[in-house]
């Protein structure tokens, strides 16, 4: 399923993101700046100076600077325990050149695994899973005290002290914003939701670092190898496996060979609890429940679609 495609750079966008670039960085000098089409929620340009490359992001939908600025603490704690992310420079909470927010970091060298996928072979492919899983396991090997938010400090913005708690708060917020017809009605979301949390073992319902976002255009590949993982804007402390709602969606589904090198170099990094496979089922529920609210809002043709998914989880739990 695609996602809307990013506007078309207005030709007098350059000079204002010029001007942006000039008052933050002002030590630094500018060789040359030009568009970038990439992303789906923001707009890109790449910007050779001379102290190296940098990507100024400025995105379009969620323009909260503290929604930003998550992100950015999100990427240094993953940064901080080896995942191989972006080194950001410095975000602009409101730059009126631009009338928004906008973020610089280092421009990252290498392809999306999105781009490049279709004209790779099944080996290549397989490389990649591998790849992913070490990376994925690594990242789910980082764990906090609370389910939520990541937080610089000890302290998380409305931290829950149970994954039960944490999963309910958030189908709560979720069906509120849903089509409660849609989706077979809130009280069998919720029923159901429950009876799949009572099945799971509470020694192993630890909150795990969680990226959010785990598909194909997030990792940066160069010479066959990932080499980056982007985007942490919406990564929290979850259930470890919720990633996994995502990764099937958009990876395995349509390369199934591809899944089982993936969980062997994740077990190697994350060993795999034995209810597993009972916690990913219930991550695809979630995964299906969170995109048919995220559509509702910027696609709802695809919206249905989620809903139904969410109506077919309810009745093989009922």
């Amino acid at each position: 399923m695609s996602t809307d495609p990013e506007p078309p750079a207005e030709p007098a966008a350059e000079p204002a993101i010029r001007r942006v670039l000039e008052q933050a960085l002002p030590t630094v000098r500018i060789l040359t700046l030009r568009h970038l089409a990439a992303g789906y929620s923001s707009r890109h340009w790449i910007a050779d100076t001379d102290e190296g490359r940098l990507l100024v992001k400025v995105p379009q939908r969620d323009r909260d600077p503290a929604h930003l600025g998550r992100l950015m603490t999100n990427t240094r704690v993953a940064a901080e325990h080896g995942i191989p992310v972006v080194r950001y420079r410095c975000l602009v909470p409101h730059a009126p050149a631009v009338d928004g927010p906008v973020l610089i970091q280092e421009f990252e060298e290498g392809d999306t695994a999105a781009d490049l996928w279709e004209s790779l072979d099944e080996g290549q492919r397989l490389i990649l899973c591998q790849d992913l899983g070490s990376i994925v396991g690594q990242l789910h090997g980082i764990t906090a005290p609370w389910f939520g938010e990541v937080a610089e400090n000890a302290t998380a913005s409305s931290p829950r002290e149970s994954l039960r708690e944490s999963v309910e708060a958030e189908v709560d917020a979720l069906l509120r914003q849903g089509h409660a017809d849609l989706l077979g009605g809130s009280a069998a979301v919720r029923t159901a939701t429950a009876r799949a949390l009572s099945q799971l073992d509470d020694s192993a319902s630890l909150p795990a670092l969680t990226h959010g976002d785990l598909w194909l255009p997030n990792f940066l590949v160069r010479e066959g190898r990932i080499t980056c993982v982007l985007d942490f804007e919406h990564a929290t402390y979850q259930d470890r496996f919720r990633d996994f709602g995502k990764l099937d969606e958009h990876i395995f589904d349509a390369f199934p060979a591809g899944r089982p090198a993936f969980l062997a170099a994740y077990a190697a990094a994350c060993p795999l609890p034995d209810d597993w496979e009972q916690r990913v089922d219930l991550a695809h529920m979630l995964h299906a429940l969170t995109m048919h609210v995220y559509f509702l809002r910027w696609s709802p043709q695809w919206a249905p679609e989620y809903a139904q998914q969410v109506k077919t989880w309810i009745v093989e739990h009922s």
